[in-house]
């Protein structure tokens, strides 16, 4: 077990630095073939490890210090003017490391090496012809690094829009399907109202107003995207109804409009997944804190406010994943942009009532409608529907 561990351990750290082990490599292979050479063409010549490091360590240095300095400047245009002093700054720092590892360390660490004599011609060739050698390796570097970088951005491109073209197709195959079942529905309750209207009054209501709400759904929507504010409440009226008929009418809630809603447009089934959504969360049947709906628009008509304030239900809770909400900010967020604010959360000293808050302003207008947290009244009027 802890063998396995520790296996596991080690793959997980090659993987991590898995780079920094490939340049480790390439470096210890670059050095060993001209170290070898050295052994077996240079006559005499005497390995001494240490000594092989040190004059080594210029050529590594040229190459990381290079292909820093292009990582600075050579990508960032403002700053591309300041590439050649760095260059320039490098090769200075390089010949005084050329110095200190050929005149001053050479003979400290191997006191048998033939120190040449110092020339300060001889130091700056040098110097010039290693940087120029390290540097064009490093320059070589940099370029298939950002090649590979460019193909992996392209690749993930590529992905991505064959991602999005894949939703888009599954989107339209879902919307023809749905289309072809919601119209059957639709046509079949226009039946069943027909046949319904000899047996009672309020089986007839029931199926002609799911008949309507089956038809806005399917109509919902204009070439803009949006629908008429009008037609948007009618639906909600309708889908409010629709329980109330399951309910025999039990159910207390209080719709209140305020202001002109006519000539106004909003995106469609907001209003509605916000309603159902108090209808399922919801204590419906609690007389004494009814689920509160409020349309207010403002006098100017450049914003509206739609709350809903509900106690919550007691008892085991439906499962709920917040797609419904979450979609409501999507949707708002494309349409709106900025131009909207919504708002939920719970209030009361237990936390008992839930409220949302949505706020839309047309014409990038902030005004006109105050903000406010609906609270419960347990004297409000009720409105049954």
């Amino acid at each position: 077990m802890i063998v396995n561990r520790f296996i596991s351990s080690l793959i997980t750290s090659l993987r991590k630095y898995n780079h920094v082990l490939i340049h480790i490599l390439a470096w210890v292979v670059y050095i060993s073939l001209g170290t070898l050479k050295g052994v077996f063409v240079i006559p005499g010549y005497k390995l001494h490890i240490l000594d092989v490091i040190v004059t080594h360590l210029p050529p590594v240095m040229i190459f990381y210090g290079h292909y820093y300095v292009l990582m600075q400047f050579a990508q960032r245009r403002k700053y591309r003017w300041f590439l050649p002093l760095a260059e320039v700054l490098l090769f200075c720092c390089m010949m005084n490391v050329y110095y200190l590892t050929g005149y001053v360390f050479l003979g400290i660490i191997n006191p048998e090496a033939p120190i040449p004599a110092f020339r300060l011609v001889n130091l700056l060739v040098g110097t010039f012809w290693a940087y120029a050698i390290y540097a064009s390796y490093a320059l070589g570097y940099y370029f298939a690094i950002q090649a590979v970088r460019r193909a992996k951005q392209l690749k993930n491109v590529e992905l991505q829009k064959l991602k999005v073209e894949q939703e888009h197709l599954q989107a339209e195959h879902a919307f023809l399907r749905a289309q072809i079942n919601p119209h059957f529905l639709h046509n079949t309750l226009n039946f069943f109202y027909a046949k319904s209207l000899a047996c009672g009054a309020e089986l007839s209501e029931g199926i002609l107003t799911l008949s309507e709400i089956m038809r806005y759904s399917l109509e919902s929507g204009d070439d803009t995207g949006t629908v008429s504010l009008v037609k948007e409440v009618e639906h909600l009226k309708n889908v409010i109804r629709i329980n109330q008929l399951r309910f025999s009418h039990k159910l207390h809630l209080d719709l209140e409009i305020k202001g002109d809603i006519t000539g106004l447009k909003i995106i469609p089934l907001v209003l509605i997944t916000l309603v159902e959504n108090a209808f399922k969360h919801g204590e419906l049947t609690d007389a004494g804190y009814p689920v509160k709906l409020v349309l207010e628009v403002n006098e100017s008509r450049t914003s509206l406010l739609f709350s809903t304030y509900n106690k919550k239900k007691k008892g085991p809770k439906e499962l709920s994943h917040g797609i419904g909400v979450e979609n409501i900010r999507r949707r708002l967020n494309w349409t709106y942009n900025h131009n909207y604010q919504f708002e939920t959360g719970s209030s009361g000293e237990n936390n008992e009532f839930y409220f949302t808050n949505l706020y839309i302003y047309f014409n990038d207008s902030k005004s006109g409608v105050t903000t406010q947290t609906l609270e419960p009244d347990i004297n409000h009027k009720l409105k049954m529907i």
